[in-house]
């Protein structure tokens, strides 16, 4: 049953481990046959190095085992949620990968900073609330695949626009058409996570994406006229006799562009809110007294503007008032005759 679809999963789980995103047991992979309604994933607990195709476990909609003789990964009703939820989502990966897995144990956002977030995320990876002690007493798995779903729903987010989502205190979730493609996001996840920890240690006033930039690079790929990669079958071969025509001067024309750019002061873009990280101490005080009064002795050729000269402070008097004596030398004392007598 479903053969195919579970040799592409057994394979997708082992490139978790191949492209060190997951350690030990800490991930799995599942994908569906939406024809069937069936889900195929990774059994729970077996360690990456004893995978096989047949070792996958087919699980229909409510959870329950329709082939394997495994049981299926502790987090299949998180998968089944986000399956049901969404009809665009093929394929679902959940790892515990450590830049990602930094950001969704402190509760934060990853911003898009930049054009290699916007390539594959249109807009900020969102985290979700702490799940309260109800969510995780009863159905915990459940409840998290509910609060992604709640979460993307509040920020206005489709499933393929940003295909992960952070789960506070928890770890990541991402998915795609197909397998390939899930292991593919969190690939490029873990990436843009790990930049963005660097990013946010940056002492400066740090901004998000222009909107502008973040456009071009998202829809350039995932937009309704994409032209990033290749449209198969659609390449002309070249005749390997055909003769070749050069061109003339004459034939090349270049005309100046009557496109504009405006330009935007980076400051009205928005700072955005970050965690302060290695932040600089405070500048310390000066140790001496300064004094900047001083005047040239009269009688010297010294002229103009002395504001910047200084000297210290003298030390206060001794409390007592007595003059201190100069100190005496202390006397020679006489050579002993040395003695070779033995």
């Amino acid at each position: 049953m479903l053969e195919e679809l579970k040799e592409r999963v057994c394979k997708a789980n082992i490139a978790l481990r191949d492209s060190g995103l997951v350690i030990l047991t800490w991930g799995n992979v599942s994908a569906i046959d939406r024809a069937s309604n069936l889900v195929v994933i990774k059994p729970s607990g077996v360690p990456y190095d004893e995978l096989t195709p047949d070792k996958m476990v087919v699980v229909n909609m409510d959870g329950k085992v329709v082939e394997g003789n495994l049981r299926p990964s502790s987090d299949t009703p998180t998968h089944l949620v986000l399956y049901q939820a969404y009809e665009e989502i093929g394929s679902i990966v959940h790892t515990h990968s450590r830049y990602a897995t930094i950001w969704a144990q402190a509760g934060l956002d990853i911003i898009a900073y930049g054009t290699t977030h916007a390539d594959y995320f249109y807009g900020d990876v969102p985290c979700t609330m702490p799940l309260t002690e109800d969510q995780i007493a009863e159905e915990y798995e459940k409840n998290t695949g509910y609060q992604i779903v709640d979460t993307l729903a509040r920020r206005n987010i489709g499933p393929t626009e940003i295909q992960a989502c952070l789960v506070a205190q928890h770890g990541p979730f991402v998915w795609g058409d197909t397998p390939e493609k899930a292991v593919e996001n969190s690939i490029v996840l873990e990436e843009v996570a790990h930049m963005a920890v660097f990013n946010t240690n940056f002492q400066f006033g740090l901004t998000r994406i222009s909107e502008a930039l973040l456009d071009k690079h998202y829809l350039r790929k995932h937009g309704e006229n994409a032209y990033y990669g290749q449209t198969y079958g659609s390449v002309t071969e070249n005749d390997p006799n055909a003769e070749e025509t050069p061109a003339s001067g004459d034939d090349i024309q270049i005309t100046p562009s009557s496109h504009t750019v405006e330009l935007k002061n980076i400051s009205e873009i928005g700072e955005v809110a970050r965690p302060v990280i290695n932040k600089p101490p405070k500048k310390e005080e000066a140790v001496f007294n300064f004094d900047d009064k001083v005047k040239p002795d009269a009688g010297s050729d010294m002229s103009g503007d002395f504001s910047d000269a200084f000297e210290l402070t003298p030390l206060e008097p001794d409390p007592a008032g007595d003059d201190l004596m100069p100190l005496e030398p202390d006397p020679p004392v006489p050579e002993e005759p040395l003695d070779f007598t033995f």
